[in-house]
């Protein structure tokens, strides 16, 4: 699934939770949330440097700094990747995420993927004009 699809898919179940799946849909909507930020970054490194997507999350997350700099949105990003992995993993004692708890955590998954498809758009950019101005002239 595409980045914009998990966090839709996401807000639904935040927006209209199941009736059915009363204790569920929290956990669904913190794995979706998760799954969108992996695959942002997945695809970060994909399009800067493939390789990086053998390395483990704790890596992946270390390295994203020297990239694209020590900004809010990568710290916020990995702060809420870290809560929601821990919340994906069913404990006999855990409450769980609130819905408003889950709701911050999307909008820093949203800031997030916004982030890169704009890096990523901006470096495209960069790489085109790199490739043009290498043209010879004829």
């Amino acid at each position: 699934m595409k980045v914009n699809d998990l966090l839709l898919a996401a807000l639904k179940l935040l927006d209209q939770p199941i009736e059915d799946a009363e204790g569920t849909w929290p956990h669904a909507a913190a794995v979706l949330t998760r799954q969108a930020i992996e695959e942002t970054m997945s695809r970060w490194w994909k399009h800067v440097e493939p390789d990086m997507n053998a390395a483990n999350w704790n890596e992946k997350w270390l390295a994203l700094p020297s990239y694209l700099g020590r900004s809010p949105v990568v710290g916020e990003a990995h702060y809420a990747w870290s809560v929601l992995s821990d919340a994906c993993h069913h404990r006999a004692y855990e409450i769980g995420l609130t819905e408003a708890e889950l709701r911050s955590l999307l909008i820093k998954a949203n800031d997030f993927a916004r982030l890169v498809s704009d890096r990523l758009a901006n470096r495209q950019i960069r790489i085109e004009r790199v490739a043009a101005a290498a043209l010879p002239v004829a």
